[in-house]
Order: structure tokens, then C-alpha cells, then sequence
């Protein structure tokens, strides 16, 4: 990790900045991969092992429902989900 800056952003306002505060005001992390095998397990009502067969090894849902909402949440035509 890159040097942070060291200065207290919060002394000037009076308060005295801990690492539990410092940790709070950190920018939120975004993980895009995991994000899509939870978003696609919960739309789908699977668990994220299921969606994540789904997209790694090419395995199909049983439900068309399933193939559509990915469909929506991926924004592929569901004819080319799986055109590997």
C-alpha cells in the first residue's frame, strides 16, 4: 500500500482521528467479480457456488427464468450466455 497521508484531517476540527475512525472514512472497495456472483445468486434465488458455475464452467440453469434475469443483469442477449 502506498504511503497515506500522515496528517490528522480531523485536528483541525478538534477531534483526534483513531484508527477505527481513520478505517470508517476510508472510500468503500468495489469487487466487480463478486459482486456480479452475488448480485446474479441473489436475483436468481441460488447460492453464489450455483452462479458461479453458471459463469465459470458454462453450466446452464435448469429455470429459463434464471437464463432471462441474467440476461437483464448482464445486458448479453440470453442466446449468447454461453456461446463459448
Amino acid at each position: 500500500m502506498e504511503s497515506i497521508n500522515n496528517s490528522n484531517s480531523s485536528a483541525g476540527k478538534g477531534q483526534i482521528m483513531t484508527l477505527k475512525s481513520y478505517y470508517k472514512n476510508l472510500p468503500n472497495p468495489t469487487h466487480p467479480k463478486k459482486e456480479l456472483i452475488q448480485c446474479i445468486a441473489t436475483k436468481c434465488g441460488v447460492t453464489e457456488a450455483t452462479a458461479r458455475n453458471w459463469i465459470m464452467y458454462g453450466f446452464r440453469p435448469d429455470n429459463p427464468e434464471h437464463t432471462q434475469i441474467i440476461s437483464e443483469i448482464t445486458g448479453i442477449p440470453a442466446e449468447n450466455l454461453w456461446n463459448d
